[in-house]
């Protein structure tokens, strides 16, 4: 079941860069959001604010690549990132079934029903610069946790894993993270 969540006006302001995913209103009430819409955004933003080692900046035209291990629960709020531009690049969507392409990706996110394999996934992926994002304790050792305080979506930091796959994220990044360890 998808659960309501809503945008403090900090959030909403993050959440302005994808506001064809999420309308935005000029009312000072919050306003609900789908649960896998406000994730999207999440992961849009991201990458957005990521600097990936590999990627020659003079070569744009290579585009990135976020993909989703294990049940797609977004639905068209995926579709929707679809070809829209990350840093002058174009981001593609995909959905992975296992962990053969899992080193393709810039920013791979694992599901709930993947979490329990995140220590398979980790040795696979190895040191390659991959932004590993989830939405489950389980998932120990993502880079990124996404989780609910009260109905907000809130998220933190694992810094050894960025450091060790060489992502830098953006100070914006890592002052709106619940916790950076």
């Amino acid at each position: 079941m998808k659960r309501p969540y809503f945008l403090t006006p900090l959030l909403l302001a993050t959440c302005l860069s994808v506001s064809a995913l999420v309308p935005v209103y000029a009312q000072t009430q919050a306003q609900a959001v789908p649960e896998y819409t406000m994730k999207a955004s999440y992961l849009y933003n991201f990458m957005i604010f990521a600097d990936w080692p590999n990627l020659d900046p003079q070569s744009p035209q290579d585009g990135l690549m976020l993909c989703v291990l294990g049940q797609d629960n977004f639905g068209e709020a995926l579709n929707n990132l679809e070809g829209k531009s990350v840093n002058g690049r174009r981001l593609a969507v995909s959905r992975l079934n296992g962990l053969a392409s899992i080193k393709k990706c810039q920013l791979l996110f694992i599901t709930e029903q993947e979490a329990p394999n995140m220590q398979s996934i980790l040795k696979v992926l190895a040191d390659a610069p991959v932004l590993t994002v989830a939405d489950t304790p389980v998932a120990a050792g993502a880079a990124i946790l996404l989780s609910l305080d009260g109905k907000r979506l809130v998220f933190d930091v694992n810094m050894q894993r960025t450091k060790k796959v060489g992502i830098t994220l953006s100070s914006k990044v890592l002052q709106l993270a619940r916790s950076t360890n």
